[in-house]
């Protein structure tokens, strides 16, 4: 798929954690949104929209998985609070599936994408870099 002229956010290497495995699926997950962002700004049929939702909930799933093996291998003190993080973070993201299946219109979809967005900056940068520092200590 051809690069957003406006993508909904660049990545920065301020989001590097120092977890090679994890900075590598933070990336994924960016491009993910972007794709998102892009098939918003194009109007494309809403089937991709749906799909390309699917695929971000099926990689954070899968990422918060590989996330919360390593928290478990490194012996993360702070583990029960950053998984509850994580589940509560999906269980609104389906929330915003439903309300977007059930509600077409631009609106629930800018505010899908905005919610992920500083739902992840705002998570990679705060509990998961906490986390980076006490493992990796």
């Amino acid at each position: 798929m051809t690069t957003a002229t406006t993508p909904l956010f660049q990545w920065d290497d301020a989001y590097l954690i120092g977890i090679d495995e994890l900075d590598y699926e933070h990336r994924g997950l960016i491009d993910n949104l972007n794709e998102l962002h892009e098939e918003l700004l194009r109007n494309v049929d809403r089937d991709r929209v749906d799909q390309t939702l699917g695929d971000i909930h099926a990689r954070l799933t899968a990422h918060f998985a590989l996330e919360e093996r390593v928290m478990r291998d490194g012996k993360y003190a702070g583990y029960a609070t950053h998984k509850r993080e994580h589940d509560e973070f999906l269980d609104d993201y389906v929330d915003f599936l439903f309300l977007f299946e059930n509600n077409p219109g631009l609106g629930y979809s800018v505010m899908i994408e905005t919610y992920l967005k500083d739902w992840v900056v705002n998570h990679i940068l705060t509990s998961d870099r906490k986390m980076s520092q006490m493992i990796r200590h």
